[in-house]
């Protein structure tokens, strides 16, 4: 089933999207060479408590940290480690806020280090344009195949075993969102105003499959090694279009 969320409602996702950014935001201003990712989770931790919330990951069954952190060929559910950081590292940061009894949901690519490169830039690029989708009327399906054409016409592959979603009482809820079109357009859910999506674009520098890294149950990471990127918005519908809940969410683009 897929939730529509009353105004009242949004304005307390609204406000936990706020969070959500400046935690993001700051946490990935602390990024530089010889930082370990724990230490990165720790600080990201601290900041959603001291903001009144709580991190939405931790609320997953098995799962104890504040965040993901996927570097280099991690995809998604990489966990924080002793590991430092290198300058060139590809990192994704993956975090989310429960507050007021609603999540939100974003993360964002950076190379450690600074600089942009074509493989983050035509990420960022995916996800602004298939946030344009998200208007009433059009369907998941639109989502879907903008994504795909802009990593595609860049060089790049979908990974096709993960999946956006919506989002909202649950961190994760229907409908599902893929980085690619499945089928038909017109045989996907039609996209309503109050419905809240984290649009996620999930992306690698080489072929699309993906695998599980190890026994830890949760790191999955590219079969053939190369790099993995990751950007997502927990974006809601609105009668005059979509509304970014995590706007502020634009660090070192």
């Amino acid at each position: 089933m897929i939730n529509i969320y009353s105004p009242f409602e949004i304005n307390k996702l609204r406000a936990g999207g706020k969070i959500l950014a400046d935690v993001v935001q700051k946490t990935l201003a602390k990024v530089s060479s010889g930082v370990t990712t724990l230490e990165l989770d720790r600080f990201a931790d601290q900041l959603i408590t001291d903001a009144g919330a709580k991190p939405s990951f931790k609320m997953e069954p098995g799962y104890p940290f504040a965040t993901c952190m996927c570097v280099n060929d991690m995809v998604v559910h990489g966990l924080p480690t002793d590991r430092a950081l290198e300058s060139g590292d590809i990192l994704g940061l993956d975090c989310g806020v429960f507050y007021q009894g609603f999540h939100t949901d974003a993360s964002w690519s950076i190379q450690v280090g600074g600089g942009q490169n074509d493989f983050l830039e035509t990420g960022q690029k995916a996800l602004t344009e298939a946030i344009k989708m998200c208007v009433p009327k059009n369907r998941i399906g639109h989502i879907s195949h903008k994504i795909q054409e802009i990593v595609e016409d860049g060089g790049y592959s979908c990974v096709k075993q993960l999946v956006g979603h919506g989002v909202g009482r649950l961190l994760h809820e229907d409908p599902e969102i893929p980085c690619f079109l499945r089928g038909r357009v017109e045989n996907t859910p039609e996209i309503k105003a109050g419905m809240i999506l984290a649009i996620e674009v999930i992306y690698n520098q080489g072929k699309s499959p993906v695998v599980y890294a190890n026994d830890d149950g949760w790191t999955i990471v590219t079969r053939d090694g190369l790099p993995s990127g990751l950007f997502e918005h927990t974006v809601a519908v609105t009668e005059t279009g979509p509304e970014i809940l995590t706007l502020a969410l634009k660090p070192n683009s």
